[in-house]
């Protein structure tokens, strides 16, 4: 009588198993991508809806024709004159960044601005570093008022005999 191996039944049905076990979790996997693709879908459109209704609230509601489209922002035209009036008399190019207007603009701008007002002789570059407004003397701390005091004593002027 022949003996049948024990051992390569085992294995046959482990291999077996394992293979409708891989095939199930595949399934299952299939499923849930599908399922998560799915709620991803209804989720936007909810984030749609949500900025609708932003959009309403800040009184900004859109027609439903218009395209979904940014008109770009146009920056006001600054008053330059009005910045050179606010800067102090001997100013930085730092100064000059954190002015509230002049401050938005790149550096590149700034650095023009500043050599315009150069060759319009409304400023010239200062020695000890930035630049200092012609015409324009710094502020300085007015000298102290001397102390009201006695009169000075004068010396009595001897009378010029008239003869």
């Amino acid at each position: 009588m022949a003996r049948t191996r024990r051992g390569k039944t085992l294995e046959s049905l482990e291999g077996k198993l394992k293979a409708i076990v891989r095939r199930e979790a595949q399934k299952l996997l299939g499923v849930l991508k599908r399922e998560i693709a799915k709620r991803e879908g209804e989720l936007a459109a909810l984030k749609v809806e949500y900025g609708k209704g932003l959009d309403l609230l800040r009184g900004r509601a859109k027609s439903p024709a218009a395209p979904a489209r940014r008109r770009a922002r146009r920056a006001r035209p600054t008053d330059w004159k009005r910045v050179f009036g606010a800067l102090p008399a001997h100013f930085t190019l730092d100064s000059l960044r954190r002015h509230p207007v002049a401050g938005k603009r790149p550096t590149s701008h700034l650095y023009a601005i500043i050599s315009r007002w150069k060759k319009e002789k409304l400023l010239t570059p200062d020695p000890a570093g930035g630049y200092r407004k012609l015409g324009v003397r710094p502020k300085k701390k007015p000298a102290p008022r001397p102390k009201p005091a006695q009169a000075p004593k004068q010396a009595a002027r001897p009378e010029a005999s008239g003869g």
